[in-house]
């Protein structure tokens, strides 16, 4: 786990626990751990205990696959207080190829180029380093080249 993060000893660890899978290096594609209602196949991200569509309390966990569309996005362009982001970037909202759809940062990219359309691969990506020298990582989307 230590290859890619920034110093000897140091391990990635997740910003908000169970909310991927943690892969073993940086730039790698995570999935996310949501859920689907048993009741109706709703699926949720984060996990829900009672379903938002039918109110259905037996959910099941699901693992989303990393890949999506990208359904809209909006760029920043003012440091936000207290943000560990630097403008300009985007946060983008990402139907995943077999979940719901969700909101995260866009990366790897000029956020000037991204359209809706675009196919994204969720990655483990660097937030900051923590006190013990761990590099804290949380999932974003990055751009699929085309072929």
């Amino acid at each position: 786990m230590s290859a890619s993060a920034s110093s000897p000893g140091a391990a990635l660890k997740p910003l908000r626990p169970g909310m991927f899978r943690l892969p073993d290096r940086l730039d790698a594609p995570v999935q996310l751990l949501g859920g689907r209602c048993r009741a109706c196949g709703e699926p949720f991200f984060p996990k829900r205990t009672y379903c938002a569509a039918c109110t259905s309390g037996d959910q099941e966990d699901v693992e989303f696959a990393p890949s999506g569309v990208i359904e809209t996005f909006t760029i920043v362009r003012q440091q936000l207080p207290g943000s560990a982001m630097v403008p300009p970037y985007a946060i983008v909202r990402v139907k995943l190829d077999d979940g719901p759809g969700i909101q995260t940062v866009a990366t790897n990219c000029d956020p000037e180029s991204i359209r809706i359309g675009d196919r994204v691969q969720l990655v483990a990506h660097r937030v900051m380093d923590d006190e013990a020298g761990n590099t804290v990582v949380s999932f974003m989307a990055q751009p699929v080249k085309p072929a």
